[in-house]
């Protein structure tokens, strides 16, 4: 979270003519319901097993239109081991390195809308070598997210 996946997404999807998507968006399009709502009433568990069900829809969807789509996972989509398995064998994913001082700078004060970032530190700490595990990472630090699109079109030979 606060790394630019949905801004940088979209300037990604706008560079490469495809589709955006967000995976928190289509989980609270999808759940009629907002994330905290879903963390409230069943816990990280619940929500997390949402979240999967959406990533392989939205992937199976892309699958079936055969459309390319840049898809923008939430924060702690890839610390599900089943998720990681799919994200890692079916898509070219990008790791968006972002220090922790620039994700506070970018969120500001505690956000309701993001209940497991209270403790931000021990969360970036049990996250960021996950995260690494991912085949190609790009620098964010002072970067826009087009300059960042632009970096991740380079890295994937995308144009």
């Amino acid at each position: 979270m606060g790394c630019g996946k949905s801004s940088t997404g979209r300037a990604l999807a706008a560079r490469l003519g495809a589709r955006f998507v967000d995976l928190d968006a289509e989980i609270v399009a999808r759940e009629g319901r907002l994330i905290p709502e879903i963390f409230a009433e069943g816990g990280e568990a619940a929500f997390r097993a949402v979240e999967l069900e959406t990533l392989r829809a939205v992937l199976d969807e892309a699958d079936a239109a055969a459309g390319d789509i840049v898809l923008a996972l939430g924060g702690g989509t890839l610390t599900v081991p089943a998720a990681r398995e799919i994200i890692l064998a079916e898509t070219e994913c990008v790791f968006l390195r972002t220090r922790l001082e620039t994700i506070r700078e970018r969120l500001g004060a505690a956000d309701a809308s993001r209940p497991l970032f209270a403790d931000a530190e021990a969360l970036y700490s049990r996250r960021e070598p996950i995260y690494a595990q991912a085949p190609f990472a790009v620098d964010t630090d002072g970067k826009s997210p087009a300059g960042v699109a632009d970096e991740i079109i380079a890295k994937l030979n995308l144009m």
